[in-house]
């Protein structure tokens, strides 16, 4: 079974050497459990005691610690490595092995390392203890909760009866150290201020808990319930304080890591092994250039001189007579410029020059389509452009805007087109392995030698994932909802590709769950389907299903009628019916895509039927 992440902390240390306070701390917290006082002086120490393996290892400018412990059901295994720089990093985690789950808390080194130095991550200050926030500083702490870098969750916690919240907070902190920031207003004026500031959806209040999930702006928040709260009542429940804790450290665990730890951490690792060199280290921070695409830059290029505003015509000549001053020439405000120019014109010039830049993507797609080749992936591919040809008829893309902020765009593109491309990677492994464990299962022999199945079918967009599904998952039946699809592919279309892994993911499994139950080869529902993914059966997890929509929903027409979608008469009589179970491809944030689908696998059709692909329908919450 693969380990399970349980804590994660990223912690910039702006102090070189690192690993001579990381090793007295780590030393202490060993000899608490029982170790030998391990020599600093060696580069590497190995022991072990009572069942438990304490490794220290270090090189120049890098080093790893790790801990492994029994625990009942399994082991626990913390692990620390950490770079020299400016600043240097150390990543903390911890993982389990074994179906037990013990107790989600930072481990006892941390708050003591944290208190060595200056330690931050995404640029606040993280702390050992609960701070407590007066209202003189209640502007600065807005400015940490809103900052742009920040990627812990911050936990705010209101003024209560007694002492029971200052007890809470300092719990708090010291089990959330280095994934998280706990702060305690001071008094009722403080939290008088800070709610006022905050406003009425995103305040706490009356010893009430909150946790502000990070990245946080008060002026565009869409979603309150993105950051938790939880009510003096809740407080007072047995295991309240640890429900919050793991919201924070989850939460935590969840991010991913800053571009220059993911590039500098294999090497660390590497030079840890002996497989690469100490200078290696040198260059492991260093950004990353980033490419320019010539095609893309020059569609940029054009459209940009398209909102230039033409020069104003020359002034008339005037009679000879001494030459005034020339005026200095007013600098063109930008707003003028857009206010000036031809909108509608201007829109249509725009989007004739996308479909341009499409035409040859189309043109050799039919090129292909009439030759002697007309298989699947040509068919599949004509399709798709012609939906998104359809899509951009109804939307006009705006150009970017110029200036040095098209580097920080293109950097943050290619960002996400690196996660994307983690998780194609990511999705390919998955399935040789979901193919070995189901051809063990069935030939009760191992299968070393065999050639793996071909590469999977990744889809690059919604809209390619609802034309396969229809050519291939034939226990599926996709309603009409192709325009929802190519609209968040023109949205995002970074992020719609992983969108579309996950969703046909989950047609996929919808598909063999489908067909498992319509032969009677399966039993249950699709969530019991996904708990137990025995047998090389595909599944997706069940945090990605709700079965059920809220009474709130379903009882009111407004928010109901988005979620009825057309199924055959044999289904329902009326021909349509609401769907409440949904997978979410996105759980938070904004877009936050969903996919409706009603099972009658087990009806008179043997199908599943999905009614919806697109952005999140509107809901209490949204309105």
């Amino acid at each position: 079974m693969a380990p399970t992440q349980l804590y994660q902390a990223l912690l910039r240390d702006p102090g070189r050497p690192i690993w001579v306070r990381l090793h007295r701390v780590l030393s202490a917290w060993a000899q608490s459990k029982g170790f030998p006082p391990p020599d600093a002086g060696r580069p590497r120490v190995d022991h072990e005691h009572a069942g438990s393996r304490l490794v220290m290892e270090r090189r120049a400018g890098c080093g790893r610690y790790i801990l492994e412990e029994p625990v009942e059901g399994g082991r626990l295994r913390t692990r620390a490595v950490f770079l020299d720089g400016e600043p240097g990093w150390v990543l903390v985690t911890v993982e389990r092995e074994g179906d037990t789950r013990p107790d989600v808390r930072a481990p006892g080194f941390v708050p003591a390392y944290l208190r060595t130095a200056r330690i931050t991550d995404g640029g606040i200050h993280l702390v050992d203890r609960a701070e407590v926030l007066a209202e003189d500083e209640v502007h600065r702490f807005l400015r940490v909760l809103t900052e742009p870098r920040r990627r812990v969750p911050v936990v705010v916690a209101s003024p209560g009866h007694g002492d029971e919240n200052t007890s809470r907070a300092d719990r708090l902190a010291e089990a959330t150290a280095g994934a998280g920031v706990v702060v305690r207003l001071a008094d009722r004026r403080t939290e008088h201020l800070f709610n006022r500031l905050m406003g009425d959806e995103l305040a706490v209040y009356g010893g009430a808990i909150r946790t502000y999930t990070a990245p946080f702006d008060p002026a565009s928040e869409r979603s309150p319930y993105r950051h938790p709260p939880m009510r003096p009542a809740k407080l007072r429940e047995e295991g309240a304080l640890e429900k919050i804790a793991d919201g924070v450290i989850g939460r935590a665990s969840a991010m991913d890591l800053p571009p220059e730890v993911r590039r500098s951490l294999p090497v660390v690792l590497r030079v840890l092994a002996g497989r690469a060199e100490v200078a290696e280290l040198d260059g492991a921070m260093a950004p990353r250039p980033t490419p320019v695409d010539p095609a893309r830059e020059e569609l940029r290029r054009k459209m940009m001189a398209l909102t230039v505003r033409p020069a104003p015509p020359a002034a008339p000549p005037v009679a000879a007579g001494p030459e005034p001053a020339p005026k200095p020439e007013p600098t063109p405000d930008p707003a003028a410029v857009v206010a000036e120019s031809p909108g509608p014109d201007l829109a249509h010039r725009v989007a004739e020059m996308v479909v341009k830049a499409m035409r040859q993507d189309l043109d050799t797609a039919l090129g292909l389509a009439a030759g002697a080749d007309t298989g699947r992936d040509v068919l599949r591919e004509v399709r798709t452009l012609g939906l998104h040809l359809a899509g951009l008829r109804e939307l006009i893309v705006p150009a970017p805007p110029a200036g040095s902020e098209d580097d920080l765009r293109l950097a943050h593109e290619l960002l996400r087109e690196e996660y994307a491309e983690a998780v194609t990677a990511a999705r390919v492994l998955e399935e040789r392995v979901r193919w070995l464990e189901r051809t063990l299962a069935e030939s009760g022999h191992p299968v070393y030698g065999l050639a793996t199945p071909g590469e999977p079918f990744t889809p690059a967009s919604l809209a390619e994932t609802l034309v396969e599904a229809r050519s291939r998952l034939t226990h599926l039946v996709i309603g009409p909802t192709d325009a929802a699809a190519v609209r968040l592919d023109h949205a995002d279309p970074v992020l719609s590709r992983t969108w579309a892994a996950k969703a046909w993911d989950a047609l996929l499994a919808l598909d063999d769950f489908a067909r498992a139950r319509s032969s009677g080869e399966f039993a249950g529902g699709f969530y019991d389907w996904c708990t137990d993914g025995s047998g090389g059966r595909r599944v997706i997890p069940t945090g990605m299903l709700a079965m059920r929509e809220s009474a709130s929903v379903t009882g009111n027409a407004k928010f109901s009628q988005p979620r009825t979608f057309p199924v055959p008469a044999e289904v329902h009589p009326h021909g349509k019916i609401v769907m409440e179970a949904h997978v979410k491809l996105r759980a938070v944030g904004y877009p936050a895509p969903r996919m409706y689908f009603h099972d009658d696998s087990g009806g008179d059709t043997g199908k599943i039927y999905v009614g919806y692909l697109g952005d999140h329908l509107p809901n209490t919450r949204t309105n």
